[in-house]
């Protein structure tokens, strides 16, 4: 019987900066397993980035593309891929305003053209530049895709214009050089609520670690969330604890406090 269920986000969190699990969240997340609770991933990643982190985990269930994509103990659960009218014409306006979109299937990623800020995202990332495929989205489902607007002045404008002009669908400001775009009502507390539906786990007390924007949906989900020491104050804010940051081992701390290791 699974005594808890504990959603990870991954970035600032989970992860260090070179994008690794660090020995100590590493031993944690064995240590959760061994006392029968559930870890989860619970990022705006999408499931292929996320598959060498399930190896290295051994974490089987996954809230992926900010709640659009969701495998739940291995098995494929969910998908709520972007419709075509509303995708096309995204693409349309951003290829006018000639801003870079990266589209993400359960599989792979392409990019509608690279500048600056691809380059800048996905050396961030520790990730290589995806492939130059403008039609990537007539081939398959795309659940996100990211929309090129840096974080400065101009660029958090034109993010501001294109969520008025797109109320059909979600936007997430989680770094400096884009905006993840998910259809309306995707959300990591979407998949968080999907997860917590699930026969097997009525009734398992939830718990939920994150620091960004994409994060407080989540931490609306779950019975105890948990901000990082780097969180930031209006995330940090909503949390029922606030442990260390993610670089002097908040994660485990916060886990032996809760007493689930």
């Amino acid at each position: 019987m699974t005594k808890a269920i504990v959603f990870f986000d991954l970035d600032l969190t989970l992860l260090n900066d070179d994008k690794q699990v660090p020995p100590e969240n590493l031993a944690a997340i064995k240590a959760l397993q061994a006392n029968d609770c559930l870890p989860v991933i619970c990022t705006g990643r999408n499931l292929w980035e996320t598959a060498d982190l399930q190896a290295q985990t051994g974490i089987t269930t996954v809230v992926g593309a900010n709640g659009g994509d969701l495998l739940l103990e291995g098995q494929h659960l969910f998908q709520s891929p972007i419709g075509q009218p509303q995708l096309t014409r995204l693409l349309a306006q951003a290829a006018e305003d000639q801003l870079p979109v990266a589209m993400y299937s359960d599989q792979a990623v392409a990019l509608t053209f690279a500048d600056e800020n691809t380059r800048g995202n996905y050396e961030l990332v520790k990730q290589p530049a995806p492939v130059i495929d403008p039609d990537f989205a007539t081939t398959q489902p795309v659940p996100m895709v990211l929309l090129f607007t840096p974080r400065t002045p101009t660029g958090i404008e034109t993010g501001a214009r294109y969520v008025r002009a797109f109320p059909e669908l979600t936007f997430y400001r989680n770094g400096p050089f884009a905006l993840d775009v998910v259809n309306k009502g995707m959300s990591k507390g979407f998949g968080v609520d999907m997860v917590r539906q699930q026969p097997q786990f009525a009734d398992v007390k939830t718990y939920a670690f994150g620091d960004g924007n994409n994060d407080i949906a989540m931490f609306e989900q779950v019975d105890i969330a948990v901000a990082m020491g780097n969180a930031l104050p209006h995330v940090a804010a909503i949390a029922d604890y606030q442990t260390d940051d993610y670089e002097h081992a908040g994660i485990p701390n916060a886990l032996k406090h809760f007493g689930l290791i």
